[in-house]
C-alpha cells in the first residue's frame, strides 16, 4: 500500500466514523434507548474524534460543534420538549428479584 493510498483510506475511515453523518447515524441507531444513551455516545464520538484528530484547539471544537448541531439541537428538544413522551429519558426494564 502506497503513502497515498493510506491517506485514502484513513480519509475514508474518518468519514465512516467520526463525519457529523455518521456521528448523525450512530445517535439516531440507538433512538429506541433512553435519551442518556443516545446523548453518551455523540459526546464519545465527539472526544474520540478529538483523541483522532489532535490538531483540534478551540476554534476547531466550536466547528465541530456547529458541524453537529442538527444531532445536538435534536436531542436538545428531545430531552425538554414533547420528545420526553416519546422516547423514555430512563432505563424501563423491570428488576427481578433475586432469590438465595
Amino acid at each position: 500500500m502506497s503513502i497515498d493510498e493510506a491517506h485514502n483510506e484513513v480519509r475514508i475511515g474518518w468519514a465512516n466514523s467520526y463525519s457529523p453523518e455518521a456521528i448523525e447515524k450512530a445517535v439516531d441507531s440507538l433512538n429506541h434507548k433512553p435519551l442518556g444513551y443516545r446523548i453518551n455516545i455523540l459526546i464519545a464520538r465527539l472526544c474520540f474524534r478529538g483523541i483522532y484528530f489532535p490538531q483540534m484547539g478551540r476554534f476547531a471544537w466550536v466547528k465541530t460543534i456547529l458541524e453537529n448541531r442538527r444531532t445536538i439541537l435534536r436531542l436538545i428538544r428531545q430531552g425538554f420538549g414533547p420528545g420526553l413522551d416519546n422516547v423514555p429519558s430512563v432505563a424501563t426494564e423491570p428488576v427481578t428479584k433475586q432469590t438465595h
